[in-house]
């Protein structure tokens, strides 16, 4: 038996599928730099983990690891990323950004940040607060 969904969740959940593939597709502006939407996600988790294995970096996009190797190889080819041999394992490899893909990155993170700045104009002081307390809720529970 299909369970009745409230038709209010139902319209909240369709404004923000619409709202994100807005931002998605406008975050494509990062294509002038030279990145796609999930280039610019791999090099920030490359950033916040700064060395990170492949494996790492499939499991946090919750894709295989052959699909990040072949981002990698493209970002590489780009100088945005560097493969280095663990200290202390030879047999394995970590990823590190290089300082072209650190000052990319950061072109892109404020350009994410303008975008969401222009969308987010609309709220009130207030709203964006609660907005934010909101948002802070969900993503507790999807851990």
């Amino acid at each position: 038996m299909a369970q009745k969904i409230d038709p209010l969740i139902e319209a909240l959940g369709l404004s923000m599928w619409r709202v994100q593939r807005k931002i998605t597709s406008q975050m494509s502006l990062h294509k002038e730099i030279g990145l796609t939407v999930p280039q610019f996600h791999l090099l920030h988790i490359i950033a916040r983990e700064k060395k990170a294995r492949v494996i790492q970096l499939a499991e946090q996009l919750d894709v295989k690891s052959s699909a990040v190797t072949v981002m990698l190889d493209r970002l590489e080819l780009l100088g945005l990323t560097a493969r280095v041999q663990d200290e202390n394992d030879r047999r394995a490899v970590t990823v590190t950004l290089t300082e072209k893909g650190e000052e990319l990155l950061k072109e892109a993170q404020n350009r994410s940040l303008v975008l969401l700045t222009e969308h987010l104009a609309i709220l009130k002081p207030e709203e964006l607060e609660k907005f934010a307390e909101y948002y802070t809720l969900l993503e507790k529970q999807e851990r």
